[in-house]
C-alpha cells in the first residue's frame, strides 16, 4: 500500500517518525513537501514573492501522480486553511481517502471533520504512529476499519465514528529511528539536523497547544515526559549528522532535560560522540548550574526560554506557569555567570486579570486599566534586561489563540475575544503569533505593543549603558510613533546576521530556491502543470468501509448522480 504525507512550510520529525513505522511494517512511503517560499506559514511573508512562486497546483499534480491509496496530512494550526485547500482540490480529481493528524486535529476534531468541503474523511488524535500503521493495513486489505483507537471518521452519510483513545507510547524505544531519508531530497539537511529527544511536556501552559499532552497523560494515565533512551538518541544522531554532515542539531522538544540524569548521561556521551553545535529550549525552573555548564561543554550555542510575562500573578493564573520572576531572574544569573548565550520570548496582548469591586465582584478591566498595566509590565521587564551581556535575542511575539486551549476562557472573561471567534480560531482562521496574532486590540494599546516590540528586540544589540538611556529616553515612544514595520524589518535582518537559526533559515532558503530551478524536481518552475479532469464523484468513506476496486484516477466509487453529473460537467466547461 501506497501512503503518500504531505508538508509545508518545514521540516516535519512527526511525519519522519509515521513513515519510518510505515515502512518498518512494509507499505510504501512517499512525501509531497512545498516550502511554501514566502509564505511558509510561520517565519517569511512576502505576498507578492509568495504569488510568484506558488506551485499548490503542482503539489497537487505530483499527489496524483504518486497514485497514493491514503494521503495524510500533519496539520499545525498556522497550517490548517492552506492545507485543507490542498487537501479538497485533490479530491476533486483524485479518489483518496484523506486524513489529517497533527496538534489542531487533535484540538479541534469536530471542526475538522464537520466542514462541508468533503476535504477530510478522518482525523488522527493523540500519537498516530500505531494507528497509521493499522489504518494502513485495512486499506490494503480493501476494507477499512472503523474501530482503530484514535482515528475518528466521517461517513458518507455525514455520520461521525469517534473511536476511544489508546494508551500513550511509553517506551519510545520500541518505535524505529525516524525516517529522514524521507525528507533529505527537499531539505539542506548539511545546514541543520532536526531532532526531538523526548513527547510531552512537563508544563501545561495555557497558551500553548501543547497543553493537551499534560491531559493526555492524565486521562490516559501516562507519564507527561518520555524520553528516549540516551543510546538509542546518540546512535542515530551518530549515524544521520555524520552521513548528512549537519552543521549544528536543532533539539526541538519542548523542554530539554527534564530529568537531571538523562540529561548527565546524553550530554557526556554526546560531547564525545556527536560532537557538533546545538540549539535547544529550556524552562527557567530547569535552569541549573549543572545543567547548563553541562549544555554548554557540549557544544550549546544558545537556549531558548519563555518568559512570557513580567507580571508573576498573569503569568501564574491565566498562562498557568508557576515560576516566579526571582526565579526568572536565578536562571538569567546562571546563564551569564557560564557564559552561555540564551534568548528569551515574550508574548504581547496577553488578557488582563478580573478587577475585583469592593462588594467582592469582578468586571473586566477597562482599555485604560490595561494600558496602565502592560506599561508597568513591560518598563519592569526591559529593566530587568539592562544588565544582561549574553541574551543574543528577546523575541516578543503577538498573542494567538489556539484551539482548545484554557486561554480563549480568559480572552472571553477579559472582554479581548467574543464568543463568535471561538469558531474561527477553531478552523484556523486567526494570523500567526509571528504576525499579528489573534488580538484585536484598539490603537492606543496596539501602538504601545509596537512600541515595545520595537525596543525589545533593539536592546539584545545595546550594551547595558546603551539600554539604560534607551528606557530613560522611554524609546518606546519613538518607536510606535515611527514607522513600525520598517523598524521590525530592520531589526529582524540585524539579528539574522548573528542568529545561527536565522542565518540557517536563510541558507535553507537559497538551497530551496535553486532546487525550484531544477527541471527533475516536483516543484521545478520548469515542470509544466497538467490539467486532471474531475472524478465522477468525490471520494467519502462507504458506510461498510468497503473500498472498491482501484482505478486511474483513486479507488472506484459508486456512480454519480443526476444532479452530480450535472454540476461536474458544467465545472469541466468551466474550467
Amino acid at each position: 500500500m501506497k501512503c503518500v504525507l504531505v508538508a509545508i512550510g518545514w521540516e516535519n520529525i512527526a511525519l519522519q517518525a509515521l513513515s519510518a513505522k510505515l515502512k518498518e511494517s512494509g507499505h510504501e512511503v512517499e512525501l509531497a513537501y512545498d516550502q511554501a517560499l514566502f509564505d511558509d506559514k510561520n517565519y517569511i511573508k512576502i505576498d507578492w514573492a509568495a504569488k510568484l512562486l506558488d506551485q499548490r497546483k503542482k503539489l497537487i499534480q505530483y499527489i496524483i501522480e504518486l497514485k497514493p491509496d491514503l494521503v495524510g496530512f500533519h496539520v499545525q494550526t498556522v497550517q490548517y486553511r492552506e492545507m485543507r485547500l490542498i487537501a479538497a482540490e485533490l479530491k476533486k480529481h483524485y479518489s483518496v481517502p484523506v486524513i489529517f493528524g497533527g496538534i489542531h486535529p487533535h484540538s479541534a476534531p469536530d471542526a475538522v471533520l464537520n466542514e462541508d468541503d468533503g476535504a477530510v474523511d478522518m482525523v488522527c488524535l493523540g500519537e498516530g504512529d500505531f494507528a497509521i500503521v493499522e489504518l494502513a493495513d485495512s486499506i490494503e486489505a480493501g476494507k477499512i476499519d472503523y474501530t482503530i483507537p484514535n482515528i475518528w471518521y466521517r461517513l458518507e452519510n455525514d455520520e461521525i465514528i469517534k473511536t476511544p483513545r489508546r494508551p500513550l507510547i511509553a517506551d519510545l524505544d520500541v518505535l524505529p529511528p525516524v525516517d529522514k531519508e524521507l525528507f533529505a531530497p527537499h531539505v539542506p539537511l548539511k545546514n541543520s539536523y532536526l531532532s526531538c529527544p523526548s513527547r510531552g511536556c512537563p508544563y501545561a501552559c495555557n497558551f500553548c497547544s501543547l497543553s493537551f499532552l499534560a491531559e493526555d497523560a492524565r486521562q490516559l494515565k501516562g507519564p507527561r515526559v518520555r524520553e528516549r533512551s540516551v543510546d538509542s538518541l546518540i546512535a542515530e544522531l551518530k549515524v544521520h549528522v555524520e552521513k548528512y554532515n549537519s552543521a549544528w542539531v536543532d533539539f526541538r522538544q519542548p523542554v530539554m532535560a527534564c530529568s537531571a540524569k538523562w540529561m548527565e548521561e546524553f550530554f557526556t556521551k554526546y560531547k564525545s560522540e556527536v560532537g557538533v553545535p546545538f540549539r535547544c529550549f529550556l524552562h527557567p525552573k530547569l535552569v541549573s548550574e549543572r545543567a547548563v555548564r553541562a549544555m554548554h561543554d557540549a557544544g550549546c550555542f544558545a537556549i531558548q526560554i519563555g518568559v512570557e510575562c513580567w507580571n508573576e500573578e498573569i503569568r501564574n493564573t491565566i498562562l498557568n506557569r508557576p515560576d516566579t520572576n526571582d526565579e526568572i531572574r536565578a536562571a538569567a544569573d546562571i546563564l551569564e555567570s557560564v557564559g552561555q548565550d540564551y534568548a528569551f520570548d515574550y508574548i504581547l496582548g496577553i488578557p488582563r486579570l478580573p478587577v475585583r469591586e469592593a462588594d467582592g465582584s469582578t468586571r473586566p478591566p477597562t482599555p485604560e486599566e490595561s494600558l496602565a498595566s502592560i506599561k508597568v509590565e513591560l518598563m519592569e521587564f526591559a529593566e530587568f534586561l539592562v544588565p544582561l551581556k549574553h541574551c543574543y535575542r528577546i523575541a516578543p511575539f503577538m498573542l494567538q489563540y489556539m484551539p482548545g486551549t484554557e486561554m480563549i476562557e480568559h480572552g472571553l472573561a477579559a472582554g479581548e475575544i467574543h464568543i463568535d471567534e471561538v469558531d474561527r480560531i477553531d478552523n484556523g482562521f486567526h494570523d500567526n503569533y509571528m504576525s499579528g496574532g489573534s488580538v484585536g486590540l484598539d490603537k492606543d494599546r496596539l501602538r504601545l505593543l509596537n512600541g515595545y516590540r520595537v525596543m525589545l528586540r533593539l536592546m539584545s544589540f545595546l550594551s547595558p549603558n546603551s539600554k539604560r538611556l534607551l528606557l530613560k529616553w522611554k524609546a518606546y515612544n519613538i518607536f510606535w510613533m515611527g514607522p513600525f514595520r520598517l523598524f521590525i524589518s530592520l531589526l529582524d535582518i540585524a539579528i539574522a546576521t548573528r542568529d545561527t537559526d536565522a542565518t540557517t533559515y536563510v541558507k535553507n532558503y537559497i538551497w530551496w530556491l535553486k532546487k525550484r530551478l531544477d527541471p527533475k524536481y516536483h516543484l521545478s518552475l520548469f515542470k509544466r502543470h497538467k490539467k486532471f479532469p474531475l472524478v465522477e464523484k468525490q471520494f467519502r468513506l462507504p458506510a461498510d468501509g468497503l473500498l472498491g476496486e482501484k482505478v486511474v484516477d483513486g479507488f472506484a466509487s459508486m456512480a454519480a448522480s443526476p444532479q452530480e453529473e450535472h454540476e461536474i460537467s458544467n465545472s469541466v466547461a468551466a474550467e
